[in-house]
């Protein structure tokens, strides 16, 4: 699905015309939807936190596009699957801390944009700790929501 200059024009206006707004929605209800992708990205950040990467990839979009730095995008929900196996094998996620700064909601689409902190120990070498920028787009499938592009943009080191 391709997403038209409407919503693109939509999503921009949204963007510039409501900054710190917590959640808004245009025809729906913004509780219930906010509510539904506030525990859907709960269970994605459980997932990371257990190693748990059915519950991760649980939220996920068919056709997801992950944008993570330094990498090329990543396609799909089985490229999506190998990125998550790769990460989880390599580093536990003792913590993870999400700072939502806006959720704006229209129609099946909704963009979550915040920070996040993360302290991911690699099986071995030194802890490692990062924050950065996110964010998702999210998208109503079949009645569930679900990642459907996700941009993570990492902060540099102090």
């Amino acid at each position: 699905m391709t997403l038209g200059p409407p919503f693109l024009a939509t999503v921009a206006l949204i963007a510039v015309g409501v900054p710190g707004c917590r959640a808004r929605s245009v025809g729906g209800s913004a509780t219930a939807d906010s509510s539904a992708i506030v525990a859907a990205s709960a269970q994605y950040r459980q997932g990371w936190l257990t190693s748990d990467t059915a519950l991760a990839l649980s939220v996920m979009s068919d056709d997801v596009r992950l944008m993570l730095p330094g990498t090329p995008d990543v396609h799909g929900r089985d490229s999506t699957r190998a990125v998550f196996v790769e990460e989880m094998t390599q580093f536990h996620i003792p913590a993870l801390t999400i700072h939502r700064q806006d959720l704006l909601v229209q129609g099946d689409h909704a963009i979550d944009i915040g920070t996040y902190e993360e302290t991911m120990v690699p099986r071995k070498g030194a802890t490692i700790y990062a924050t950065g920028r996110y964010l998702v787009v999210w998208r109503r499938e079949a009645g569930q929501w679900r990642m459907w592009r996700y941009i993570l943009n990492e902060f540099k080191p102090a």
